[in-house]
């Protein structure tokens, strides 16, 4: 379903980062409402970590909607947001050798136009209850494997750039639903509240999938493949005009 449905960017110019912080405000501003929309007039969602970040975006192949978003935030580990937020032992990344890991960061995702159309009051209710779930269901399903794919285009980049170790700071759900794919993490700290009940992780990005070889055979495959993401400046020159998908 990745390499069939998604196309998945590295967001190396400007326009591509606009995409990434206008997904960003749509979904942390508008519809989560964690962030204050009138702080940001351009629409753009943006803090002072973006500068230290590599950005990715995610876009639909059959509709050409861009639907996901994710950074990745590179720094020392103790100058990591995660690390002002939740209870990790600083003097476990004091070492010189954590001075270059990373924190996955603004995992977000929309969902394709064509899902959030509004059911017609005429009909059964039953079926339009069956409808509702039905595409409840297929909604979900799109959303993981969006969020799945940019975290592959996420350890792509550590790897190329000689990036050990990525942080997460995640709900129980992901954590498990990481895990039931075959995803290495470790809890390396206590639950905070930050947007709800969130944990701290860290994830070996070359070693930490050998039970995904096991577990998910083929998602192992994928993970594997090194063309997990495109730049995004060289990207086919129709992407210029695709359509950011609209909050419904």
């Amino acid at each position: 379903m990745l390499e069939q449905d998604y196309d998945f960017f590295l967001a190396d110019t400007d326009a591509g980062k606009s995409i990434h912080f206008n997904l960003r405000y749509q979904i942390y501003c508008l519809r989560e409402r964690f962030e204050d929309p009138n702080r940001y007039p351009n629409f753009l969602e943006q803090d002072e970590y973006d500068d230290s970040s590599a950005h990715f975006i995610a876009r639909c192949r059959n509709s050409g909607e861009w639907l996901g978003a994710m950074r990745l935030i590179i720094a020392p580990a103790l100058h990591l947001p995660m690390a002002k937020i939740s209870t990790i032992d600083p003097e476990n990344f004091a070492h010189p050798a954590w001075s270059k890991v990373a924190e996955a960061s603004r995992l977000c995702t929309l969902l394709p136009s064509s899902s959030r159309a509004s059911f017609s009051t005429a009909g059964s209710k039953t079926v339009r209850r069956r409808e509702r779930s039905q595409s409840f269901a297929t909604r979900a399903l799109q959303a993981s494997w969006i969020a799945v794919g940019l975290i592959r285009a996420a350890r792509q980049y550590c790897l190329r750039n000689e990036i050990t170790y990525c942080f997460f700071l995640i709900s129980d759900p992901l954590a498990r639903m990481l895990r039931r794919l075959g995803m290495e993490i470790e809890a390396v700290g206590s639950p905070c509240q930050h947007r709800g009940w969130r944990s701290p992780y860290i994830h070996n990005v070359a070693s930490g999938y050998q039970a995904m070889s096991v577990r998910s055979p083929e998602l192992y495959q994928s993970f594997c493949r090194p063309d997990a993401y495109a730049h995004f400046s060289e990207r086919d020159e129709g992407l210029d005009n695709a359509p950011i998908a609209a909050i419904g």
